[in-house]
C-alpha cells in the first residue's frame, strides 16, 4: 500500500513540475494578486484532484486547465462576496455608530420631506431608507402587514418625486 501511494506522489511531482506555470499563468491571465498564496494552493489542489481523476487521459491537460481556472473564479466570486458583505455590514454598523438623527445633515430637507408625508409614510423612510430595514422587520414592528408597508413605500415615492425633482436636477 506505502509503496502505491509513493509511486503516486512521485507520479504526481513529476505532473506537479509540468504543470505548476499552467497555475502562475491562469493566476496572471486571471489578474489576481496572490498576497498570501491562496490563489496558488487553491490550484495545487485542483490539479491534484484533476491528477486524481483524470491522469492518462489523452485530454488531461486540458481538462486539468479547465478545473484549475473553475477553480480559481469560484475563489475569485468567494472572496469578491466576503468583501461585499463585509463593506456593507461595515457601513450599516458605522451608520448606525454616529447617526441618532438624519436631520444634523440638512435640517431643511428632512423638515420639508417629513411636513409632505403622514406618519406612517415617514416611519417607512427612516426605517427603509434611513436605517436599511427589510419591508418584512418592518411590518413586524409596526404590526401590520408587508402589503401595508409597501403602499406606504408608493405612496413616499409618489409625493416625494416632485419636492426631490430640484435635488436630482441640480
Amino acid at each position: 500500500m506505502s509503496n502505491i501511494l509513493q509511486d503516486q506522489t512521485r507520479d504526481f511531482c513529476e505532473v506537479l513540475n509540468q504543470y505548476e506555470n499552467m497555475i502562475y499563468h491562469l493566476i496572471y491571465k486571471l489578474n489576481i494578486q496572490d498576497r498570501d498564496g491562496e490563489f496558488y494552493q487553491t490550484g495545487l489542489i485542483a490539479l491534484w484532484e484533476s491528477y486524481q481523476k483524470y491522469y492518462g487521459r489523452p485530454t488531461f491537460s486540458k481538462i486539468t486547465y479547465i478545473t484549475i481556472r473553475s477553480r480559481l473564479i469560484d475563489l475569485i466570486r468567494k472572496k469578491s462576496r466576503q468583501i461585499e458583505h463585509e463593506t456593507v455590514s461595515e457601513f450599516l454598523q458605522d451608520q448606525g455608530s454616529y447617526q441618532d438623527s438624519i436631520e444634523h445633515f440638512d435640517p431643511y430637507f428632512w423638515q420639508m420631506v417629513r411636513e409632505a408625508l403622514s406618519e406612517k409614510q415617514w416611519i417607512y423612510v427612516q426605517k427603509r431608507i434611513v436605517e436599511g430595514k427589510a419591508i418584512k422587520d418592518i411590518a413586524d414592528e409596526e404590526g401590520t402587514t408587508i402589503d401595508a408597508v409597501k403602499g406606504w413605500g408608493k405612496e413616499v415615492k409618489r409625493k416625494l418625486r416632485p419636492i426631490l425633482e430640484p435635488y436630482v436636477t441640480s
